[in-house]
């Protein structure tokens, strides 16, 4: 397993080749992906610094996972920057410091970062939505009104590596707390939900909900909270909202849901988690102690 790779590479110098080598990482980068990448920022006398772990299973017999250091180092990144992954590459995409237009992609098996293309339009810091719809990564709103206009959405071709212009929908900035579930983008905010569907019909695409959770006996609530962080797991939609926790979107009734266990009752409530993600088809999440 590659979280064994830092103890193999301390063994000879012939190891420490073997396992950073790219005939391996390519390789790797053709079998299932099972682990998930997650980013530390450690600020020190005004100077910021990113250390980057892999959660991978720590045995082949058990489902334990362990945080493990990064065999292969990644280069700074566009920090505060609206990020989606597509297979085994992460896509920053906009403004870190100001608003830019930006494209720059880390392919995590050889660690190499790369500019990509620039969007026709720039995007603020921690303002876009982004979603992988059929391989493609679409670009909502991160910019301000000007004039009443209405914005670009803009879709970025992985393969083709060429950007294109989806349409005009009436969103400027959006909290980066999007996700892509069933062919839709989820851009969950305070207060409300909302979807963008690429094949709707002009003026249709973009849907707003009001949220609402679900209660006891069926009864809808007005969800009056803001999500933290979101994720997909298996096309289901998590978000972890400030003051109800972990919750999952019901796209049939269209209401938030709290997480139940096998014997009926709400899972145990979390306080604050500082990121979630998916692997193997179970939703982890992060909470920060100290």
């Amino acid at each position: 397993p590659k979280c064994h790779h830092l103890n193999i590479s301390w063994v000879s110098k012939d190891l420490r080749f073997l396992v950073r080598s790219p005939e391996l990482k390519v390789l790797r980068s053709t079998l299932p992906k099972s682990s998930l990448h997650l980013c530390f920022q450690k600020d020190d006398d005004h100077h910021s610094s990113f250390h980057w772990f892999t959660l991978s299973e720590t045995s082949t017999t058990t489902t334990e996972y362990g945080l493990v250091p990064n065999p292969t180092p990644f280069p700074p990144h566009k920090y505060g920057s609206s990020t989606v992954t597509v297979g085994s590459k992460i896509f920053f995409i906009g403004g870190s410091i100001e608003s830019s237009s930006d494209l720059w992609i880390l392919d995590t098996p050889s660690g190499n970062m790369t500019k990509g293309p620039s969007m026709s339009m720039p995007r603020e810091k921690g303002e876009a939505a982004v979603g992988v719809i059929d391989g493609k990564i679409y670009v909502l709103g991160g910019r301000t009104f000007l004039d009443g206009r209405f914005h670009e959405v803009e879709v970025f071709d992985v393969k083709s590596e060429t950007w294109e212009l989806a349409g005009l929908e009436n969103v400027r900035k959006i909290s980066q707390r999007s996700a892509s579930v069933e062919g839709k983008v989820y851009m969950v905010e305070y207060k409300k939900t909302s979807v963008y569907n690429p094949r709707g019909g002009e003026g249709k695409r973009l849907v707003q909900m009001v949220n609402h959770r679900l209660s006891e006996g069926g009864r809808k609530d007005r969800l009056k909270d803001m999500a933290h962080r979101v994720c997909v797991v298996e096309d289901v939609l998590f978000a972890f909202f400030n003051r109800t926790g972990l919750m999952w979107f019901d796209t049939k009734l269209y209401v938030w849901r709290r997480l139940v266990g096998r014997d009926g009752k709400e899972l145990p409530f979390i306080l604050y988690a500082g990121a979630i993600g998916g692997i193997r088809g179970k939703a982890c999440g992060f909470v920060y102690d100290g």
